[in-house]
């Protein structure tokens, strides 16, 4: 039986999302990639948040991972500011067990085993979906607390936005579009930097800044065998930091990440059928005064096909193959090359009130050998608004390439790190509020932790287990002019060998918005709450919790015309994520877009 606390029972999430009256259900979202197949949200039988692009607009947070954290169930971690490194974990999973998809592709540096958000600006993102929960059956190695499914921006017009802000932030962007018969070309470039300030108190006084640019160009095609689409994608970052604490010093990075995808959909009667190939290249050049250069470079090739039919009205099957190597260069590595392949199907299943789905995938990995995956679910109507479903599912992780084959410190005797998880969910899906709560249970063997060996070297090893448990309880309002947002969350994440708390994870995060729109105006307040966390700092073995507090205005001056004003950490609060890095303290941030 899974426990829970008489709190984390009571309380479990909860979240008002901000929508102008329009006449439509504000809560109907649409998710293309919980279940590999584009569903309403009140549908699936698993927790999916979905954000779109009026959603991101609307939030006026500073990059992902802001955004991210309003999420219930979705922590954040930042060495710093926006630009820096930040990990996220949902549901108090690590942050590599967390997969990120860019239009359905795998993403992220083979080396590190995990995809760095920061680096992914919004000004190139049309939809966010962040699915909780192992996702491992449908896509593998990494989907074991939940998976981050971003769609780009295929702009329907000229849009362009500029946008100002304290730390000498600066951005701008464009995104167009133009389309003739069945062909449609579409593009979007930009560029934002800040000056940023000192993240490291204490050792160097100096300003941490970064320049980032970005560009995607596509094409789409519509043709009697098919809709084809070419998408290339660049994100380039140049970043500044402060590295050692001891002597100070200034270290930069420069990363790079080129993604190229070839897409194909074709759909006949009651079938449908996707492929597709892709290429992410990922450049890491690391420098300064306190470190030579040190450059990692890596590449992954991918095929994604899969094919779904409805045997019935109430039955339908979906199956299909995955395929991707990896390489790595730039780095003198054991081994610098893997291949994954991988099958999978599944069946879901309604009938009157019950929704059943079922998934299964066998990955074969050229390092470790082969691994079993499953997930099952079942849910029912309790009438046409309220739906109960439990689940059942098991996940993986596989090492990454610095944890088995890192000059002097990686250890190729690594296994993948296993998952067992159940779900219990609740669904209300209303046309003026929609609740969705869920309990949970998540048992990782196999963890991957640094530990000495016989010889007393430091090496990482599978000597780890990880006991979470947790609640979650999501409510969205909509009354007239007058909306509401309320997350809340309670994680327990423990060492099941030492009793001890993960670092990084705090037991509860709130996060409250109420806005009220009164014709072109919208304005809203947010409060962000987050408890203390261990850290697995000697000095600082404990964080102090801490409430954010922001405000926003916007003005929607004509269809062409929007002003948006932001004031974030309206007390100047003085906190941080990890010990010895600064967080910013008040901000404020003016951002104008224009259509034409």
């Amino acid at each position: 039986m899974v426990r829970y606390s008489a709190l984390a029972t009571a309380v479990a999430m909860s979240s008002f999302t901000v929508l102008a009256d329009s006449g439509q259900d504000p809560f109907e979202h649409l998710t293309v990639y919980a279940n590999r197949q584009s569903a309403p949200v009140a549908q699936q039988l698993s927790s999916v948040v979905v954000l779109d692009r009026q959603a991101i607009e609307r939030a006026q947070v500073v990059d992902l991972p802001a955004l991210l954290a309003q999420v219930a169930g979705v922590q954040i971690s930042r060495n710093g500011t926006k630009g820096h490194a930040s990990s996220v974990y949902i549901r108090g999973g690590a942050s590599g067990h967390t997969l990120v998809l860019i239009d359905g592709v795998r993403i992220g540096a083979a080396t590190l085993g995990y995809a760095s958000l920061a680096e992914l600006p919004l000004q190139q993102i049309e939809q966010v979906e962040v699915i909780k929960g192992p996702k491992a059956a449908l896509y593998g190695s990494d989907a074991v607390s939940g998976v981050i499914a971003i769609t780009t921006r295929k702009a329907e017009q000229t849009q362009l936005t500029v946008k100002a802000g304290r730390y000498g932030n600066r951005e701008a962007d464009i995104a167009t579009s133009v389309r003739s018969g069945d062909l449609s070309l579409s593009a979007n470039l930009g560029v934002a930097r800040a000056d940023g300030f000192d993240i490291r108190p204490g050792t160097q006084p100096d300003e941490d800044g970064y320049v980032q640019r970005f560009g995607k160009v596509a094409a789409a095609y519509q043709s009697s065998v098919g809709d084809w689409s070419l998408d290339h994608q660049r994100l380039q970052q140049d970043l500044q930091y402060d590295a050692d604490p001891t002597w100070g010093g200034t270290d930069q990075a420069d990363i790079q990440t080129d993604l190229t995808s070839l897409g194909w959909n074709y759909s006949t009667g009651q079938s449908q059928q996707q492929l597709k190939l892709s290429r992410q290249k990922n450049a890491d050049l690391n420098f300064g005064n306190d470190s030579p250069d040190s450059l990692f470079q890596t590449r992954r090739d991918e095929l994604d096909y899969q094919y779904s039919q409805s045997l019935t009205n109430e039955l339908k099957a979906l199956a299909g193959v995955n395929w991707y190597q990896e390489d790595v260069y730039g780095t003198s590595y054991e081994v610098d090359s893997r291949i994954n392949k991988a099958l999978f199907a599944g069946l879901s299943y309604q009938h009157v009130g019950w929704l059943l789905d079922g998934t299964v995938r066998h990955d074969k990995q050229s390092q470790y050998g082969h691994q079993n995956t499953y997930q099952l679910a079942a849910g029912y109507q309790l009438t046409a608004d309220w739906q109960l479903r439990l689940s059942r599912a098991t996940a993986f992780k596989a090492p990454s390439f610095n944890d088995l084959y890192y000059p002097y410190s990686g250890n190729p005797l690594l296994q993948p790190e296993h998952a067992l998880s159940h779900e219990l969910g609740l669904r209300y899906s209303g046309k003026s509020w929609q609740l969705d709560s869920s309990l949970y249970q998540q048992d990782v063997d196999n963890l991957v932790q640094w530990a000495p060996d016989e010889s007393g070297n430091w090496l990482p090893g599978n000597v780890g287990k990880a006991k979470i448990q947790g609640a979650e309880l999501s409510l969205a309002q909509q009354w007239q002019a007058f909306s509401q947002q309320l997350n809340y969350s309670y994680t327990d994440a423990k060492d099941d060998i030492t009793d001890e708390r993960l670092i990084k994870r705090s037991r509860h995060t709130l996060f409250w918005q109420g806005a009220y729109q009164w014709q072109q105006w919208r304005a809203f307040v947010n409060s962000r709450y987050q408890s203390d966390f261990a850290t697995g700092d000697y000095s600082t073995p404990v964080q102090g919790g801490f409430t954010l507090w922001d405000a926003g205005l916007s003005w929607t001056a004509s269809q062409k015309w929007e002003m948006a004003l932001k004031l974030e950490n309206l007390t100047n609060k003085d906190y941080q994520y990890v010990p010895g890095y600064a967080a910013p303290g008040s901000e404020w941030s003016l951002q104008v877009i224009s259509r034409f």
